[in-house]
């Protein structure tokens, strides 16, 4: 059975869900159809009520009761809200602490919910990072990928990128500042050293700043600045390119090594071989 959602046809009288678009760093962004559905709304559910309470008072919005819906109690929330907004036709606005709600943030959840309960639906755009990001990066738009936050463990990011390695489209991760550097090591093992990358940090704010470069150029940056979330592109393969696998290195450095070629041999045969740095697949060499 299909499902036709069109809330600017509604009566007004019923309750009605939104996920509303906020700032992504400036406050000044916040639109005006956002700042009107927040001052009306009966209810404001939020990822956390402090940041909201925050943005709230900058922009000049009544104090209201703000409703925690966290990731780790949506689904529990979800429940409980919708069914508040059903009984007693609410207006329910949901915002996370910043940009889009449900981009690698709470929001998707409430929405499946509100639909399941045939509660209306809708949202109020607003900005996402990795959008401005990928604007900003210089690289393909028109092709993209968004993998959100990729698993913290090593070997599991690094399986996940090793699916991505030989992908054509731009690439686009997020990232914490206290795991960045894991995760550009990640990328140097699995696409090599000189993919070209450009992180981006403190979107919109002050501080607001790109780096652009290979990545071990990005990794080896002195100006690098561990702090606020980070946002990775990275540029699609190449077909031309061939893909910097430790792996296949190791296995070719092996037999060359066997054949009885010194290691600066075969770190100069294979540095050229995959376009990466001669001291990258020395290192690799010593660590045998």
């Amino acid at each position: 059975m299909t499902l036709h959602v069109n809330p600017f046809t509604s009566s007004g009288k019923e309750g009605i869900v939104y996920l509303v678009g906020t700032p992504i760093g400036n406050s000044s962004d916040l639109s005006l159809r956002a700042k009107e559905i927040l001052t009306e709304a009966d209810i404001i559910a939020c990822e956390d009520t402090r940041v909201t309470a925050t943005l709230l008072a900058k922009v000049g919005i009544p104090f209201k009761k703000l409703v925690s819906c966290y990731s780790q109690k949506e689904a529990q929330e979800a429940k409980r809200l919708i069914e508040e907004v059903k009984l007693k036709n609410l207006t329910l606005a949901f915002v996370s602490d910043a940009g889009m709600p449900g981009i690698s943030d709470p929001g998707a959840l409430l929405i499946k919910e509100a639909l399941d309960k045939g509660v209306l639906v809708s949202t109020i755009p607003g900005p996402t990072a990795f959008s401005h990001a990928l604007v900003m990066s210089g690289f393909d738009t028109s092709d993209f990928s968004f993998f959100g936050f990729l698993p913290v463990k090593n070997s599991a990011r690094e399986r996940k990128l090793e699916e991505l390695k030989e992908r054509e489209e731009t690439l686009i991760f997020y990232e914490a500042p206290h795991r960045l550097l894991e995760m550009l090591d990640s990328l140097e093992k699995v696409f090599g050293s000189d993919r070209n990358i450009s992180l981006s940090r403190e979107l919109t704010k002050i501080h607001e700043e790109y780096i652009y470069g290979t990545i071990k150029e990005v990794k080896e940056d002195p100006s690098l600045i561990l702090k606020g979330e980070f946002v990775i592109v990275v540029q699609g393969f190449k077909k031309e390119d061939k893909i910097f696998s430790q792996e296949e290195v190791i296995k070719k450095a092996k037999i060359l090594l066997k054949e009885g070629n010194k290691k600066s041999q075969v770190a100069k045969i294979l540095a050229v071989e995959y376009k990466v740095n001669k001291d990258t697949v020395y290192k690799l060499l010593n660590d045998l």
